[in-house]
């Protein structure tokens, strides 16, 4: 069998009650519940001869509470078939359904419970024999489960759609009922005397529930020998619970409405809870877990659209500024080529900017898919001075339309990096680019930009950058580099998120200074220096 094959299985166990195993405290929990409904039959035992008052709306009040029950039951078992096509749950199913129906007439045919002698036209021996088929069928749908359960997989899955199989399998079990209750009343007079009278058994009763006692006792032995699963586990609970029912009249109970007779009752209403209860409570928690895994998924999800939508917005946010250096040079070199004579070496100029802010923009590409990606970098020595100086070029027009004068400390003894250089040089970029902006939004004050590096001596380099632009305000210093955050009017808030995230990923820090509103703002980027070279004095 395939990966793939043996994944599935692994999954669909994780989904099913009949293939997904017990834990240590399910396990402790149902032999508990064992040895409770053991100790209290045997304490019971003694009085169980005992006669008491004749209860009529007692069987009908215990035969409708095992009918939802048991319904509910095989609804449930059903589902679990849909997912894991098994005979053996479509049987189990089926003998849930079949006990779920077989209680309505067995119920109505009871002589005082409705009427004197009981409805649908039964006689004496209508009732009793209903209790025998009841009891009779569900151990036999026990049997062709624990038979079943642990065949092949070819063997054990339907070739049928699950609803042809619920469908035709719930409505042979219907008819099942509808006969066995014909036979039951109208052929009462053909089938063999089990009572004397309403109150009291006859000699046939004891063999009768002797015979039933040794189905289900087969079915106990093989499930334990083949038990598996969650819902193996609690159907011995169930079957442990049937036989007091089965072992009364077979050997210590002679006559209805005797306490034995209640105690009996009561104990077909304990096992026909027991599994519903285990059930809803796997469905409750199996609910939640899928609950659980979807809500992560959704999270996954909603933060990978996140970056996807964060990765297009610096796309646009990055690919603006070569595209605007573009649309700005080829502008220049038109107006250079409309004088006479036209300035030819003006208009070379402009061209080489366009072609640099070109391949400018085709970087941006690249940096920013290996940012999202993931990738490993492709590390290279990078001289920061050299970067910085070429920013600073390609910002030149910028900064003269702006009147914007560049003092730079950049010395030439300064250790390389390794590093990306395209994504270090968008770094800069964004940032003097931001210094740019935040001068140009204001005319007070003469402004500058000051661009600087130097060597510490615990083997790091610091790149700053400062303007004299209007600063940053101190409460948003903590927020600046969150990802949305924007001091911009038209800001997308992914710059500085980004170069953070690419300092970062060279190992550096990137870090903000502003002493206070309208005092300029002073960012520093704080690299390593490369164990393996330096510049040249």
């Amino acid at each position: 069998m395939s990966d793939s094959s043996e994944s599935g299985i692994s999954d669909e166990a994780e989904l099913l009650w009949a293939t997904k195993p017990p834990t240590l405290q399910q396990r402790r929990l149902a032999f508990a519940v064992v040895i409770v409904l053991v100790v209290i039959f045997l304490i019971l035992t003694p009085f169980t001869a005992i006669p008491l008052p004749r209860l009529n709306a007692f069987l009908p009040s215990v035969a409708g509470i095992i009918f939802v029950n048991d319904l509910v039951t095989s609804a449930l078992l059903f589902g679990q078939f849909w997912v894991s096509r098994s005979w053996a749950l479509l049987a189990l199913a089926n003998g849930y359904l079949f006990t779920a129906l077989i209680v309505v007439p067995h119920a109505l045919t009871f002589p005082g419970a409705f009427s004197p002698t009981g409805l649908l036209g039964a006689g004496l021996q209508s009732t009793p024999w209903m209790f025998v088929f009841w009891h009779t069928g569900f151990p036999v749908a026990l049997l062709a489960y624990v038979l079943l359960k642990d065949e092949e997989v070819s063997k054990h899955a339907t070739r049928i759609s699950p609803r042809a199989a619920v469908g035709w399998s719930a409505a042979i079990t219907v008819s099942l009922v509808c006969g066995l209750t014909l036979l039951a009343t109208a052929g009462e007079s053909f089938l063999p005397r089990l009572f004397l009278d309403d109150l009291n058994h006859g000699p046939m009763v004891s063999h009768v529930s002797a015979g039933i006692l040794l189905i289900f006792v087969l079915a106990l032995g093989l499930l334990w020998t083949r038990r598996r699963s969650v819902l193996d586990l609690w159907l011995l609970v169930v079957a442990c619970g049937w036989l007091p029912e089965l072992v009364l009249p077979a050997f210590f109970i002679t006559a209805r409405f005797s306490f034995g007779f209640y105690t009996g009752r009561v104990y077909s209403l304990v096992t026909s809870t027991i599994v519903l209860l285990i059930l809803l409570t796997e469905a409750t928690r199996l609910y939640f877990r899928l609950a659980h895994s979807n809500a992560m998924l959704k999270r996954e999800r909603d933060s990978k659209l996140m970056n996807m939508e964060a990765m297009a917005a610096s796309f646009s946010h990055e690919v603006r500024q070569p595209l605007a250096a573009i649309v700005t040079s080829g502008g220049a070199a038109l107006r250079f080529l409309g004088q006479t004579p036209p300035d030819l070496e003006e208009i070379r100029s402009a061209l080489s900017r366009i072609v640099r802010d070109g391949h400018r923009a085709n970087q941006v590409f690249d940096s920013i898919g290996d940012l999202f990606r993931g990738a490993d970098l492709e590390m290279r020595l990078v001289d920061v001075n050299r970067v910085a100086l070429g920013v600073l070029e390609d910002l030149r027009g910028e900064l003269n339309v702006h009147g914007i004068p560049v003092y730079t400390e950049l010395p030439s003894e300064l250790p390389l990096v390794m590093g990306h250089r395209g994504q270090l040089r968008e770094v800069m970029l964004n940032l003097i680019q931001n210094a740019i902006d935040a001068m140009a939004s204001t005319q007070d004050g003469i402004h500058s930009l000051r661009v600087m590096s130097r060597c510490f001596e615990n083997d790091t380099i610091c790149v700053a950058i400062q303007d004299t632009g209007p600063g940053i305000d101190p409460e948003k210093l903590d927020s600046i580099f969150d990802a949305f955050v924007t001091t911009k009017p038209n800001g997308m808030g992914l710059g500085l998120a980004i170069c953070r995230m690419i300092v970062e990923r060279h190992g550096g820090q990137l870090s903000v200074w502003s002493e206070k509103k309208r005092s300029g703002a002073l960012f520093q980027i704080i690299l390593p220096v490369s164990e393996s070279a330096h510049l040249s004095p």
